[in-house]
């Protein structure tokens, strides 16, 4: 719970992004609206909409943050006005649909953090003809970056306080996207724009994007850099672009290169970047014309993969439950309806007194099966 807290307090800290979604709220909400909060958190945005006029917000998170959010609106005097759900809005249900659906699921890249897909689903789903969405649409930048501290992002399984046994493993982080705060000197040119991406629209699972930047700075590459600027409402846009005046403070995305390459005032860099966003995937490739070099990376080959991981992968794989799913079973079979859960955990002490080495493991996972499969 610590690490949700830690990451809803930078969300309800940011001045600049509460102050735009609460301009673009109070520009899209009605008075009575049913509002939809995907992946609500702290529950923040769906009190701002109940304080711009809506007549009841429904917020759902997959996570134990919905908790805070449920004390917080009800310290608010809201709470029966809010219904606060934990899942996935993908199996979500509502009747009657609603006016507005809010999302912040906005990533460092823009597309990189599921909310494409979440809006997509709510949009078909859930959302009455002719409602809103917040935010409506994303537009892409990408720019070509270097400095010493991006230079130590690439290398840092080369840092000199890494055993040279774990050396190898700058292979994989060529090939993972990083967040990174940069400065506006590290930005060598002007940024081109990537690609936009319409939220009212049908997406497509696979994205394919080329963009030239030109260098205005002498200096040394290290990779790409790519940001967002989003719509929220009609004339109201947040941004975490590094360039930009008053950014919400959130990290960039950077996509590095296996080997830095020095470039001056005039080079041109030529990127393309690929992206299936539902999957986690995000490829690029980066060609330097002056000097004839080219790089080519993706995050699927920044992911340590086990033989065994590919076998199951394969579709005439034959699956089997692990040890933990048979015993996670074992104790979901004892949840009639009618045991406490203090009679569940007895009744696996005595059934299945070998299900691990210790009564205590044994007791501590059927509390973990409960919290987390349980109502």
């Amino acid at each position: 719970m610590s690490s949700l807290l830690d990451e809803q307090l930078e969300f309800v800290a940011d001045r600049v992004r509460l102050e735009q979604f609460r301009s673009a709220i109070a520009r899209a909400v009605k008075p009575g609206d049913r509002v939809l909060d995907l992946g609500c958190g702290s529950g923040v945005l769906g009190l701002m909409c109940l304080d711009a006029g809506a007549g009841h917000v429904t917020a759902i998170d997959s996570s134990a943050i919905i908790d805070v959010a449920r004390e917080s609106l009800l310290r608010a005097g809201r709470g029966d006005r809010v219904s606060l759900i934990r899942g996935r809005s993908e199996q979500l249900e509502l009747a009657p649909a609603v006016d507005l659906v809010i999302c912040d699921h906005v990533g460092y890249f823009g597309f990189d953090y599921g909310v494409v897909e979440i809006i997509e689903d709510a949009r078909r789903r859930l959302l009455r003809p002719g409602g809103t969405l917040i935010p409506s649409g994303i537009r892409l930048h990408i720019a070509a970056v270097g400095s010493h501290r991006c230079g130590e992002i690439v290398d840092s399984w080369l840092a000199p306080s890494i055993p040279p046994e774990f050396h190898w493993l700058r292979s994989y982080s060529v090939n993972t996207k990083h967040k990174v705060n940069l400065l506006p000197d590290e930005v060598l040119g002007p940024p081109a724009v990537l690609g936009e991406i319409d939220l009212y629209a049908d997406n497509p699972e696979f994205y394919s994007w080329n963009a030239e930047m030109q260098i205005e700075r002498g200096g040394v590459v290290n990779g790409l850099a790519g940001w967002f600027e989003c719509e929220l409402a009609k004339d109201v846009w947040m941004t975490n672009s590094p360039l930009a005046h008053g950014p919400i403070q959130r990290p960039q995305a950077l996509l590095p290169i296996a080997q830095a390459v020095p470039v001056k005032k005039g080079d041109v860099v030529k990127a393309a970047v690929m992206a299936r966003p539902a999957e986690e995937l995000i490829a690029w490739v980066v060609e330097f014309p002056a000097s004839g070099k080219r790089y080519s990376h993706s995050t699927w080959q920044g992911m340590p993969i086990s033989p065994e991981t590919l076998i199951r992968a394969k579709p005439g794989h034959v699956p089997q439950l692990s040890r933990g799913a048979r015993a996670r079973g074992i104790v979901l079979a004892y949840c009639d309806g009618k045991r406490t859960a203090r009679q569940v955990g007895q009744a696996v002490l005595r059934d299945h007194p070998d299900l691990f080495p210790s009564a205590a493991e044994i007791s501590d996972f059927v509390l973990r099966v409960l919290r987390q499969d349980t109502e």
